[in-house]
């Protein structure tokens, strides 16, 4: 009976082969847009659940509000972790991580002086790969970064510094200065992972390698601590005894609440991650589902359409005894054929776009992702659920035709679905000129953050991360620098800005309140360098040779000053100098901050810190050659720091990482809105093919009646137009209610402009003409005498 079935379904897909196309390829479309969306939903979603134990690990988590912020950290003291499995029999077992300050230096001695900036580093207990499920592919389990100073790494770091020769043993350099022993090799941490290390050394190291390290270790709070607990429901329990046994470190604060974070919610909760960002996912799966539902309403469509070019076929069919039920089951043999033909097209294309779509969202997603049990059986689902829906209307019209009335010539359902099909075509524009209101929304938004002035000078900026190792040399390296032609100006700092930033808390001098402050200590030249404007410039004979303070207006109002600022003291000695006017120094997304920045004489002082970071901002000639004066730089910096490779972004890239989701979300929009609009025009197409070949007759007989080619145009066009003005009824106001929702999330926001809902709907009724216009057209010019010669 299957074979019958078969048989049936294919002669009808070759004898329609217009209408079998115009399914195969809009099906296929929509299930590869789909299959492509939904393999970065999935992706984001699968974060740490290959880990055996994932259900049971845990992250402790303080939170605490200062003044208005709600405070929230992770790190904590290193004796944390042994204290509470000691007095807690539900915690199994801990980790301790901590990754490196920066992205650290690694140099393999047997290659000389070739240095690499190694940004997965961390520092671990021999607990890391028990309590988490990363695989070794050499070393012993039980004995691994046991000892200081020795160290696991990748499959691909083992490749990168020894090639094919054996690396379990051999020793790699750490900051030029520390021999770090290999003691084994993992496999590379899956793409859905959040810890993604190349390097994972001995907590054990940590205290040794500097007193403050030692110091860090042993009192202030810098591990993240990961507990192993023998059930989820001992969670509560242990909870409750954190801050007991917190308070035995000496480096604890009382007054904060301490909870348990689940690991396996890590990545789509609290780590601060952009790449995280749930509400993201969850835009990109509706509209994973809306353009998956676009292509399986132009199957039903289509199909209901043309249910009057088979009702003979059905009527004979249940005259010689067939049930509805074989027939039901005959339109659903249909809709798979269709729906498979349409997956392997689909996988064909997914092979196509599938790096193109990585690169539009800068994503790594392992092939063995798309192997796992999980995603082939999601697919597998995928395919049974578009059969189901595709099938089940077309089946149920088809099988429901009267046989007497068939026979007859009465198809009471010559009419039959056609206000479904009016739903389904009303439903496929409305979604498409949403998508293009949204699209158009999302590329306003952004340019508006990209062009917004900052009070800052972002342009032509070269940014140069410099470390301790500098100290010694970074005047004559600054110096030499700035006498290059084409530099016009010089300037440090220790935070790059666009980058995070330092804070700390003050007293409102009215109130008493704590009020944040986020700060930077830069040299004077720092205003300069990045064109800040000033609202009270320092006296440069007062202040020629002392170190000071400005702060931003927004400082000096969250601060409650009284009277004239200059020369109140910040902190105990620091003594305000100037005010500048309010300027941007991370995302354009929140407001402006109180700032201070901390004006200092000798800038290389800030370096010699243990640790220390900084950035040298080289202010361009818009003129110079950008690839040779780079190059000259990069020179003068390896004169001068023999131990860092030379690393360097302009300030203006810093920036625009600030909104990488909404640049995720232009690209994607954009995308999405010319497949939804194909696949609607696909279906419209096939109606309006339909539409023609019906009325054929009716045609050619307006045509000896003497009806013009625009006319009988009018005539084929009125009914779609009529659908896709209703679609623009529905679509505005949903679209502009979803977006001006979306723009809430930004202190600086546009107003959505009226030009966008006129330009969206105007593009819908174009595209529509555009598409019925090919087909009508065609039907018009057709000669009467072909299209009444059978009568």
């Amino acid at each position: 009976m299957l074979t019958n079935y078969l048989k049936i379904a294919f002669r009808n897909l070759v004898k329609n082969k217009t209408y079998s196309l115009i399914n195969i390829i809009g099906l296929a479309l929509g299930m590869a847009v789909s299959v492509l969306i939904l393999i970065f939903v999935m992706h984001e979603f699968s974060y740490d659940q290959f880990h055996v134990n994932n259900t049971r690990i845990y992250r402790i988590l303080s939170q605490i509000k200062m003044g208005d912020n709600d405070m929230q950290f992770t790190s904590f003291s290193a004796k944390l972790g042994p204290a509470l499995k000691e007095y807690n029999p539900q915690v199994q077992d801990y980790v301790r991580v901590k990754p490196a300050y920066q992205k650290v230096v690694m140099r393999n001695p047997e290659k000389g002086g070739e240095l690499f900036y190694e940004p997965g580093f961390l520092f671990a207990d021999p607990s890391f790969f028990k309590v988490f499920s990363f695989k070794l592919k050499e070393g012993n389990p039980d004995t691994i970064l046991e000892k200081p100073f020795t160290m696991v790494i990748s499959e691909r770091a083992a490749r990168k510094y020894f090639g094919n020769r054996q690396a379990l043993g051999k020793t790699l350099v750490y900051e030029g200065k520390h021999m770090m022993q290999i003691t084994g090799i993992a496999q590379d941490p899956p793409s859905n992972s959040t810890f993604d290390f190349d390097f994972v050394v001995s907590a054990s190291t940590f205290p040794k390698l500097s007193e403050q390290d030692k110091n860090n270790w042993e009192v202030a709070g810098i591990f993240t601590t990961y507990l192993l607990l023998d059930s989820e429901k001992s969670k509560y329990i242990v909870e409750k005894n954190i801050k007991r046994e917190g308070n035995k470190t000496g480096a604890f604060d009382s007054t904060a609440n301490y909870k348990l974070e689940s690991f396996g919610g890590i990545h789509l909760g609290n780590n601060f991650n952009e790449s995280g960002n749930t509400k993201l996912i969850y835009i990109f799966a509706g509209v994973a589902v809306v353009i998956l539902l676009l292509a399986l309403f132009n199957y039903m469509s289509l199909t209901t359409a043309r249910a009057t070019m088979r009702a003979k076929e059905v009527g004979v069919r249940k005259v010689v005894g067939a049930g509805k039920n074989g027939l039901v089951r005959q339109f659903y043999v249909e809709s798979v054929l269709v729906c498979t033909l349409s997956f392997a097209l689909a996988f064909v294309l997914v092979n196509m776009m599938q790096q193109p779509f990585y690169n539009l969202l800068d994503l790594r997603i392992d092939s063995s992702f798309l192997l796992s049990p999980g995603f082939i059986g999601f697919l597998a689902l995928l395919l049974m659920v578009s059969a189901l829906i595709a099938g089940s209307y077309p089946a149920l019209i088809l099988s429901g035709f009267a046989p007497l009335d068939v026979l007859k010539g009465k198809f009471g359902g010559a009419q039959n679905g056609a206000s479904v099909r009016r739903i389904f075509m009303v439903f496929q524009f409305a979604v498409s000129i949403t998508l293009i209101v949204c699209s158009l929304v999302v590329n306003n938004q952004l340019q508006f953050m990209q062009t917004k002035k900052l009070g800052l000078y972002k342009d032509q900026v070269l940014s140069i991360p410099l470390s301790a190792t500098m100290a010694p040399n970074y005047f004559p390296m600054r110096n030499e620098i700035r006498e290059q032609t084409g530099v016009d100006q010089v300037a440090f700092t220790n935070a790059g800005l666009f980058k995070g930033y330092n804070m700390f808390f003050l007293k409102n001098f009215t109130t008493g309140k704590d009020v944040s402050l986020t700060y930077m200590v830069v040299d004077k030249n720092f205003t300069r360098t990045l064109g800040l404007k000033w609202k009270t410039e320092p006296a440069a004979e007062i202040w020629k040779d002392r170190n000071y303070v400005v702060v931003n207006e927004t400082a000096v109002r969250q601060l409650g000053m009284k009277g004239n600022p200059i020369g109140q003291k910040v902190g105990e000695n620091d003594e305000i100098a100037g005010i500048l006017k309010d300027f941007h120094f991370s995302s354009v997304q929140n407001e402006i901050k109180a700032m201070g920045l901390f004006v200092v004489n000798d800038t290389s002082n800030v370096l010699k810190v243990p640790g220390a970071t900084g950035v040298l901002y080289v202010r361009l000639d818009p003129k110079a050659d950008l690839k040779e004066k780079v190059a000259a730089i990069g020179g003068i910096f390896k004169k001068y720091d023999r131990e860092k490779p030379f690393e360097y972004y302009f300030l203006d890239d810093a920036f625009n990482e600030t909104f990488k989701t909404e640049i995720r979300m232009s690209r994607m929009f954009s995308v999405f809105t010319a497949f939804a609009i194909f696949i609607a025009c696909i279906g419209l197409f096939g109606l309006v093919t339909f539409t023609a070949e019906i009325r054929t007759k009716e045609i050619g007989i307006r045509k000896v009646l003497g009806a013009s080619v625009a006319g009988i145009v009018a005539l084929l066009s009125r009914d779609f137009i009529r659908l896709v003005l209703v679609a623009i009824v529905l679509a505005i106001p949903a679209a502009y209610y979803l977006m001006n929702k979306w723009l809430q999330d930004f202190t600086y926001r546009i107003q959505i402009p009226i030009w966008i809902l006129i330009v969206s709907s105007i593009s819908a009724i174009a595209i529509a003409l555009l598409t019925i216009s090919f087909q009508s057209i065609k039907a018009a010019l057709m000669n009467p005498v072909e299209s009444l010669k059978s009568d």
